[in-house]
């Protein structure tokens, strides 16, 4: 179950997750970080009906998490559902995560590099993540696709071709699992889900979500906001005494609109996506005639 932020696609996987009676799998990047879970937007036991969610609170907020930290838990959890004769549901946002699933991506070939890591780091700061982008970009245009001008993306891409000398879309071959799958895409008209997504936001401020960011900074001083995502480091900005309130609401409506946006676009390129409403019965129908037809 994907497609952008503020569709509806937790709710609407719990219900679908009922009716199979199967278990719920987060495919988000920030849904794995414990105590933060306003900003994240992660379910609640009440949302979830007692329904199993795995892959939220994984690790501490200031542990990094890679895409290949996400498929090395994924490919057991959901192993282990099926051991369970359940089925598995994976629902959430985060596009390269579901892809390196799906696709069987081989992020483990090569070993990391810290001296040189550490080297485009410190390019990363100083000359900033459009120069990364168009120097991944000229020796791998579909690398820097995948890598969406995410920093970490661009780090680990580029080091991969300076330690192989080989685009890293070649060094990273899959080996696509033998799962039988339905992909369903929720589609909302972008003037209903811009007012969704401003609505979502003003919601999650009033329920606390900077004295969320409070605490998180408390127990994790060296926390990087950014890993965590829009909303955070604009918070962060505001309790130094950086940003007003208003400020912060509008910087995080505006990043999350143009987050969804590209997570849209980055759907729409994969053919396996069937789009829909968000319409349980329809969903209910594709689903089961998925199961049919294999």
């Amino acid at each position: 179950m994907v497609g952008p932020t503020a569709s509806g696609k937790t709710a609407f996987a719990i219900a679908l997750a009922e009716r199979l009676q199967a278990e719920l799998l987060s495919v988000d990047s920030r849904q794995v970080y414990r105590h933060c879970d306003i900003g994240t937007n992660k379910p609640t036991a009440a949302d979830l009906h007692g329904i199993p969610c795995h892959l939220i609170d994984v690790v501490d907020p200031g542990t990094p998490f890679t895409v290949a930290d996400y498929q090395r838990l994924a490919m057991p959890a959901i192993d282990g559902v099926g051991r369970r004769g359940r089925l598995p549901v994976l629902q959430g946002g985060t596009g390269l995560y579901l892809r390196a699933l799906l696709d069987g991506w081989n992020l483990g070939e090569v070993a990391p590099d810290a001296t040189l890591r550490a080297s485009l780091e410190q390019r990363a700061e100083q000359e900033g993540i459009d120069v990364l982008d168009r120097e991944l970009r000229a020796v791998d245009p579909a690398a820097a696709d995948l890598a969406q001008r995410n920093p970490r993306r661009l780090i680990r891409a580029l080091e991969i071709h300076a330690i192989t000398g080989r685009p890293p879309s070649e060094v990273r071959e899959t080996h696509p699992p033998s799962w039988s799958i339905t992909v369903l895409g929720l589609e909302v008209p972008l003037p209903e889900l811009d007012q969704r997504i401003e609505a979502r936001v003003r919601t999650m401020l009033d329920a606390g979500w900077i004295e969320e960011v409070a605490r998180v900074g408390k127990q994790f001083p060296s926390v990087d906001w950014r890993r965590l995502g829009h909303g955070y480091p604009e918070i962060a900005a505001h309790l130094a005494g950086d940003l007003s309130l208003e400020e912060v609401a509008a910087s995080t409506v505006r990043q999350v609109r143009q987050y969804a946006r590209r997570q849209y676009t980055w759907f729409r390129a994969d053919r396996r996506v069937q789009w829909i409403e968000p319409d349980l019965e329809e969903a209910w129908r594709r689903v089961t005639m998925g199961m049919i037809s294999e």
